[in-house]
């Protein structure tokens, strides 16, 4: 009965000492940043962002205690002593980026935090376009016909219907335009 009490507890007391773990989401195409908290006494320590599972991860960004920040790529590490974190910052998000990642603060007693990346297919989406087209004939003609009758100034006028312009003014004046094609 104590052995499976045993296990369970030593289990759980290496898991928790291991890591911590959390899930972080981004849509393809975008940027995704990802938030590692350390504790008090690594504000110092150097930081480093691995792909893959913890021990068999590769090293992606490498900080030492002195930068603040660190660009490599599409991967960026700032880091905020005062918050006690490390932000990593994923530009240009791919599909084969989704995995596992992790996050270490120091060396030699490192504290590491297990990070899954999960990342969402960027929805389509459609642009609408208007297109305005219009076609001219080279036989087609547009006549337009202008008249202007002479009376007094103080009966001066005009109007406007269909094609059609009559005003009345001082001169006698008929005109036709043809315009072609």
């Amino acid at each position: 009965m104590k052995f499976p009490l045993i296990v369970c507890v030593f289990l759980l007391t290496v898991s928790s000492s291991l890591s911590e773990g959390i899930t972080v989401r981004g849509t393809e195409g975008r940027r995704v940043i990802i938030t590692c908290p350390y504790p008090e006494g690594y504000e110092n320590s150097y930081k480093y962002f691995y792909r893959g599972v913890y021990r068999d991860a590769v090293v992606i960004l490498e900080s030492d205690g002195g930068k603040s920040s660190v660009i490599k790529g599409r991967f960026s590490l700032k880091d905020n002593p005062q918050t006690r974190s490390f932000t990593v910052t994923i530009s240009d998000l791919k599909m084969e980026d989704a995995g596992p990642y992790g996050c270490q603060a120091g060396w030699t007693s490192p504290h590491y935090t297990q990070v899954q990346l999960d990342v969402i297919r960027a929805p389509e989406t459609t642009t609408r376009v208007q297109i305005s087209t219009s076609s001219i004939s080279p036989y087609s003609s547009t006549e337009h016909t202008s008249t202007v009758k002479s009376r007094s100034r103080e009966d001066a006028s005009s109007s406007v219907t269909d094609h059609q312009i009559s005003s009345t003014g001082t001169s006698s004046l008929t005109s036709q335009h043809l315009f072609s094609l």
